[in-house]
């Protein structure tokens, strides 16, 4: 094993220590029939998510590693207290995985093993890649820099920050490698708590086991698991704050329901419909139950409120303060109420467009809403679904819809589901945007699944069970086929420099700039030049989305005007699909460092 995966080990390993002393209490606050390894790992999702609010709050300030370092050894003698707790919930785990539920255990831990190895692989990509775009970038900035701010050329690195900021805390204590490699847990962590759902609705421990080896093996699924998406563990955040919201009764069950709320508005903007969504589930709960209008039911939604604001308002706070809008870069409809910093208005405008454009799915109308299920298994292209979902959630899960439809949990969790498809549908039609519903597809059809082996014959039986069985292997298959050259590579060193050299736009200009110490500050004149890259401070004309960081500076003659001004030394000039080299002729103060096809660097004198 190399250095560079044992020191990911290491840093996923002590993010988990931290994440479990950060949510240790919530094992005791949680309602009453989760099981222990339920608990732990929602302790333990809790946990990670606010360590990141913590840190995200104190890199406010300072974002060095040593204050990370501080922050992570303190959450770590918190978790040496409770490793009791961790060790007794562990071999409960193990327990679980009975007889029945050795084959999809495997299923899973196959899943897992694959995206741990691919993991270690180093990420590379141009800016079609949103771990390359932004996801990681904005982590690289801040721990170059000392602080969390958005980085001004790119507005996407102003989405509410938890993973991002765990990002940065993987990078500080276990490298470049971590992030990704960490990706094994938080998939592991969404599928617990899918399992743990079916557990609630009445499905056996192996059955369970069944839901997360379908989930697992969702292809659209594992798109929004690897590769630094955050979508997993949106979801996971998602999912577990519907677990205990469902079976909340004391102020203090309502209180964690809220954190898991705010967790899952401070991941994606998104999570802001999410947790409209829940209200809605929730205030029909209460309304079921004759208790809305009760002062008791009124005081434990305010206090879910109020927790899930205390949680999130930092990331919007921070970005109204900032850049002059808590949502940024705005939502459509949004920007006239606010000014927002460093986009014109032509800019907001083209980004609304691309997503309009890329969310369109199938259409908007009613008929094209009745025909998602059929869609999403059968067109997934059209919702960047990279693989589908397999044909469970079709196949079964009406069967289990059916089997279950007088529990009112269950009629919750479908309503939830309905809800949050229909707000996705009206917004951005993106798959992983979707992976909660997924999750939940796939425990109706489990629960269908076993309602077709008792109520009918052999033909039947066997039917279902082959289609459990294709989902499975279909979904293995494009997983294994996805992660095939991330696989290759971390087995093959040769192969990985090949990919490296292959995969990584300009390659030879940013060896330059991270190998020469002459170089303190370098300007990027093409919008489309990836700064991930770039270990080097550097500043953007433009970016990718038409971010103006440079008040009155438009082009690279304007930009070489005030070159001394800004603290340049090097000067990264690039042909690219959107522009060729910017400057035509060396002019004085400038001299040609180093040139390459489509590349060139001028050292400032």
């Amino acid at each position: 094993m190399s250095p560079l995966v044992l020191r990911a080990l290491f840093g996923v390993c002590i993010v988990i220590a931290a994440g479990f002393g950060c949510g240790a209490w919530i094992i005791k606050k949680l309602p009453v029939g989760f099981n222990r390894a339920e608990r732990s790992g929602i302790a333990l999702l809790g946990g990670m998510g606010l360590l990141s609010v913590v840190l995200f709050l104190i890199g406010q300030a300072s974002f060095r590693r040593t204050t990370i370092w501080a922050a992570l050894c303190a959450a770590v003698l918190l978790a040496i207290r409770q490793s009791g707790l961790l060790l007794r919930d562990s071999i409960a785990l193990r327990r679980a995985t009975s007889k029945g539920a050795q084959l999809p255990g495997l299923v899973v831990l196959l899943i897992l093993v694959i995206t741990a190895i691919a993991g270690t692989v180093e990420i590379t990509g141009d800016w079609n890649n949103d771990a390359v775009a932004y996801h990681l970038l904005g982590p690289r900035v801040w721990l170059r820099e000392g602080v969390i701010r958005p980085v001004p050329d790119n507005s996407l690195t102003a989405f509410p920050q938890i993973p991002e900021t765990l990002f940065a805390t993987l990078i500080a204590a276990g490298g470049n490698r971590a992030p990704d490699f960490s990706s094994w847990l938080t998939l592991g962590l969404f599928l617990l708590v899918s399992a743990g759902l079916g557990l609630r609705l009445g499905l056996s421990g192996p059955q369970a086991w069944w839901v997360a080896a379908i989930v697992a093996t969702m292809p659209a699924v594992y798109a929004g698991s690897h590769g630094c998406f955050v979508d997993a563990l949106y979801a996971a955040f998602v999912l577990a704050a519907t677990r205990i919201a469902f079976d909340a009764q004391k102020l203090q069950e309502w209180a964690v329901f809220g954190i898991f709320c705010g967790l899952a508005m401070g991941t994606k903007y998104t999570g802001l419909l999410a947790a409209i969504a829940l209200t809605i589930c929730c205030v029909l709960l209460l309304l079921a139950r004759n208790q809305l209008f009760h002062a008791v039911s009124v005081r434990h939604l305010g206090v879910a409120f109020a927790a899930a604001c205390v949680v999130a308002s930092p990331f919007y706070i921070r970005n109204w303060i900032l850049l002059g809008c808590p949502i940024y870069p705005p939502a459509p409809g949004y920007a006239a109420f606010c000014s927002p910093k460093y986009l014109s208005r032509d800019a907001i405008e083209q980004l609304h467009d691309y997503i309009s454009r890329r969310g369109a799915g199938l259409g908007r109308g009613w008929i094209g809403f009745l025909k998602l299920p059929f869609n999403l298994t059968y067109h997934t292209s059209n919702f960047h679904g990279a693989g589908g979902l397999g044909l469970c959630p079709l196949g079964l899960a009406p069967f289990g819809i059916v089997a279950l439809w007088k529990n009112t949990f269950a009629r919750l969790l479908g309503l939830l589901g309905f809800v949050l498809m229909l707000f996705w549908f009206v917004t951005q039609q993106e798959s992983r945007f979707l992976i909660h519903v997924y999750a939940i597809g796939a425990i109706f059809s489990v629960a269908g699944w076993n309602y077709v082996a008792i109520n009918c014959g052999r033909l039947q039986r066997f039917t279902a069970a082959c289609l459990v069985g294709t989902s499975i292997l279909y979904g293995l298959l494009m997983i294994t086929r996805s992660q095939s050259d991330e696989l290759r590579a971390a087995a093959s060193p040769r192969y990985a420099k090949i990919r490296r050299e292959r995969d990584i736009p300009y390659l030879a200009s940013f060896e330059y700039l991270n190998g020469h110490q002459s170089v303190k500050n370098v300007l990027i004149l093409d919008p489309s030049v990836p700064p991930y890259y770039c270990d080097k401070p550097y500043i953007k004309i433009a970016g990718q989305w038409g971010e103006q960081p440079l008040s009155g500076l438009t082009s690279a003659v304007d930009s070489l005007q005030h070159i001394h001004e800004l603290h340049i030394t090097h000067i990264l000039d690039v042909v690219s699909p959107v522009s060729g080299f910017q400057i035509k002729s060396l002019g004085p103060g400038l001299t040609m460092a180093f040139e390459s096809t489509n590349e060139r660097i001028y050292q400032v004198d």
